[in-house]
């Protein structure tokens, strides 16, 4: 092979590991700030769920289109109550509203936050979440105090 080709070659590669770089600092770089929760008593399913509304900050200059972020929700001690899944969702520069409802898995578990719910001890939940943005997954991870948002139950 011709040095020429292989400089070639070489270039490109750094040009496309660049740009891989640069949507992963994208997308990291988003920040979530949630600002409300509201559970939800799903009679269709006997279970309990939720919306979480939640402000994505886009600290970038661009527009960021993420194929979907879906993820689960989880008690403090692990137990996963929930899942969620958005599709494309379009990130504009500065603060983004999104509502990201999710629906209940663990009925025990369940039963166990609405009894303590209504004692006034609220939660405190993560969202795992994964970022699909060109196809590539990205993890993060939310720890929410629902205490902290003034929940509702409807």
């Amino acid at each position: 092979m011709k040095p020429e080709v292989k400089l070639f070659l070489v270039a490109g590669l750094g040009y496309v590991g660049f740009k891989a770089y640069q949507i992963y600092q994208a997308v990291t770089s988003l920040r979530w700030a949630p600002t409300g929760i509201k559970f939800t008593w799903i009679k269709a399913r006997f279970t309990l769920g939720g919306t979480l509304f939640v402000d994505i900050i886009n600290s970038t200059a661009q527009t960021i289109t993420v194929d979907g972020i879906s993820g689960g929700v989880y008690t403090a001690d692990g137990t996963m109550i929930g899942d969620y899944k958005l599709g494309r969702t379009e990130l504009k520069p500065g603060s983004n509203n999104v509502r990201i409802s999710w629906g209940g898995r663990s009925t025990i578990t369940l039963v166990g936050l609405v009894n303590n719910m209504v004692k006034g001890i609220w939660p405190v939940l993560t969202f795992k979440t994964i970022i699909n943005y060109k196809g590539i997954p990205i993890p993060n991870s939310y720890k929410i105090n629902t205490k902290d948002l003034k929940p509702s139950f409807a």
